[in-house]
């Protein structure tokens, strides 16, 4: 599969800009003009030379800073010696762009420090710095909203974990290990209860990032605020680094989970599943608008969806069995749908780090049996089905918690965003058969995670403004490249989430940053002139290009031959390919993960593995119901 792709990616080289000279190169380590490794220590003293293991290529030099000085150092002595530069703080990002094959990378995992505020005004010299001695602190109970401070290597995990002294919390990942003030928010970032709060992008109020000049700038409303507006949606890695955020906090609401699951009677039917689908779609718009979201798995014979809300209604399980009666009485009439099999469950929690901790959350300490270099996640309530339940959403990821930070490398996707008059369609059945991946494992794996406040907020943001019109957005994964183009005919005028979509998207300035995209590349060149961060997918991507010795030089100015609508993101710098065999977070799962109730908890069913697929009794066995 990783030659297919870097096979795809060598064809498209007629695409990219040529190099102007060799004196418009980065350096790389074997050069005469690379650094002395006492040249590093003197401006770096904590830089360490980075030992390559296995087949993935690293940076030759890696700074895991722990504090702003640290980094503002490292970018300076990136900009001076002409050496490729790239950011990395949780290691989250499908497109492999906090990594590279050689040069300094910079991680920003250690920066710490958490400061709860019941106000705040932006000014131009910014909310108080925290660093890694600062104490949390606890506030008084908040009716309405408040903030918080903290260093950029935070995860949402983390965060939540100090925020729930003062019955808060915040928007983060639906996994836990994922970075706050990272790629995550900088270019959208969809979360768990995105219809009720918005996206990740609407919560900052205020940044500080190291630009390519080496200074600390504040980031906000009264200072720098084209950078603030380029750094809520242009991008993680693209106008410097994030070394602190301010975001917007709120009080811990009751959340209320439930989940749904069906097959279709002939196990051998492929079609009736989509018109099923395709009525669950229909209702996402009405659903959405009462702060329902859902992850939900589909494949040709059967679906999961699990579902969440939150608020004193809406936060209790109740509320979950009224509203999802109706649609399973439906949905078992359908044509082709086997009403046996349908499984449901439902339960409440009393606060949002209850909910998170049992459904999303890492959290520190192994479990009975586990390798303890490995720290695993801690048995909820006794049991060690919960555990189950946060694999299940653990999409992406460098593992488990204390073990260095890495990037897993470039995963093969595609997704696209949908709005209402798109999954009411009548067409909308067959654009779902036409979209799944014809592939091993092929599936989509769709989020409920639109409407409401993501409609409503974020105005102020360079978000793609295809959120702001999004109910659903599903991602194709399976073993191989999937292809959203069947999305994209039907739903032409919406775009992509940048961070999970398809290396290759046609036209990806416009999918991805849309009506934004000028803006965000003249901010970049203000505050960036030299392109010193470079990320592909990225604004002004184009102003470098990979050369055969993994070198980066820049990019001439010939005009592309390409269309815009067809143009698709320069080639990257890193060879590093997510390996499908192993991971199942981007070729997909075997269907289906029964749930069943026990008591009040929720449980994750047996892990099944599929019949061999040269089987003769495969297509028969592969979606049975089973009972647990």
């Amino acid at each position: 599969m990783k030659f297919v792709i870097l096979s795809i990616f060598s064809s498209l080289a007629t695409s990219q800009a040529s190099p102007v000279g060799p004196n418009e190169c980065k350096i790389l380590a074997t050069d005469a003009s690379w650094p002395a490794p006492s040249v590093w220590r003197q401006a770096m003293p904590e830089v360490e030379k980075v030992a390559v293991k296995g087949e993935k290529k690293r940076p030759n030099m890696r700074l895991d800073a722990t504090s702003v000085n640290e980094v503002t150092a490292a970018v300076k002595f990136a900009a001076e010696s002409n050496i490729r530069l790239s950011i990395l703080n949780s290691g989250h990002d499908f497109h492999g762009r906090n990594d590279a094959p050689n040069g300094l990378a910079i991680v920003t995992t250690g920066l710490k420090g958490i400061r709860v505020l019941s106000k705040f005004t932006p000014t131009a010299k910014g909310a108080g710095s925290v660093n890694a001695t600062t104490k949390t602190n606890v506030i008084p109970p908040q009716s309405d909203q408040a903030y918080v401070t903290f260093g950029a290597g935070y995860s949402t995990q983390q965060l939540n974990n100090e925020l729930a002294k003062s019955n808060l919390f915040t928007l983060g990942a639906a996994h836990s290990e994922v970075s706050v003030a990272g790629g995550w928010g900088q270019t959208a970032g969809h979360a768990p209860l995105s219809p009720k709060y918005g996206l990740g992008a609407d919560q900052p109020v205020e940044y500080k990032v190291v630009t390519a000049d080496g200074e600390l700038k504040i980031a906000n409303a009264v200072s720098n605020p084209d950078l603030f507006w380029a750094l809520r949606g242009g991008g993680g890695g693209t106008y410097g680094v994030v070394v602190e955020a301010t975001i917007k906090a709120y009080p811990s609401p009751k959340v209320s989970i439930s989940s749904f699951f069906i097959n279709a009677t002939d196990h051998t039917d492929k079609k009736s599943m989509y018109k099923a689908a395709a009525y669950i779609h229909s209702q996402f718009p009405e659903w959405s608008d009462k702060g329902l979201a859902s992850y939900y798995y589909l494949y040709p014979d059967g679906m999961y969806l699990f579902s969440m809300n939150s608020g004193e209604i809406e936060g209790v399980k109740e509320w979950h069995d009224q509203n999802w009666k109706p649609v399973m009485e439906k949905m078992g009439d359908m044509p082709g749908m086997n009403k046996s099999t349908i499984t449901y469950t439902s339960t409440s929690f009393p606060n949002f780090k209850t909910f998170y901790d049992a459904v999303f959350g890492m959290i520190d300490g192994p479990m009975p049996g586990m390798d303890r270099k490995k720290p695993g996640r801690r048995a909820i309530r006794n049991s060690d089905e919960f555990a189950r339940v946060r694999s299940f959403f653990k999409r992406h990821g460098p593992g488990e918690a204390n073990t260095a930070t890495q990037s897993k490398g470039i995963a093969p996707m595609d997704s696209w965003l949908l709005g209402a008059e798109h999954l009411k369609s009548d067409k909308f059945a067959q654009v779902l058969e036409d979209a799944m991946p014809k592939m091993e494992d092929g599936q989509m794996r769709g989020q409920l995670v639109g409407g409401g406040k993501v409609m409503s907020l974020g105005n102020d943001t360079s978000v793609v403004p295809a959120w702001r019109r999004t109910y659903s957005h599903i991602i194709l994964v399976g073993f191989g490249q999937p292809d959203s183009g069947p999305f994209r005919a039907h739903a032409p005028d919406m775009g992509a989430y940048a961070n999970e979509a398809s290396y290759l998207t046609p036209g990806y300035k416009e999918a991805f940053w849309g009506s934004h995209y000028e803006r965000l590349s003249k901010i970049k060149k203000q505050y960036d002139p030299q392109h010193l961060f470079w990320v592909t997918p990225g604004v002004d991507a184009e102003a470098w290009s990979v050369q055969p010795d993994g070198r980066l030089c820049r990019s001439t100015n010939a005009p592309n031959q390409v269309s815009k609508a067809k143009e698709i993101a320069p080639k990257s710098d890193n060879p590093n390919f997510v390996n499908q065999k192993t991971e199942d977070e981007t070729r997909g799962t075997p269907f289906p993960w029964q749930w069943t109730p026990q008591g009040n908890i929720l449980l994750v069913p047996k892990v099944w593995a599929p019949p061999p697929l040269n089987s003769k009794v495969a297509s028969q066995k592969r979606f049975r119901h089973l009972g647990l």
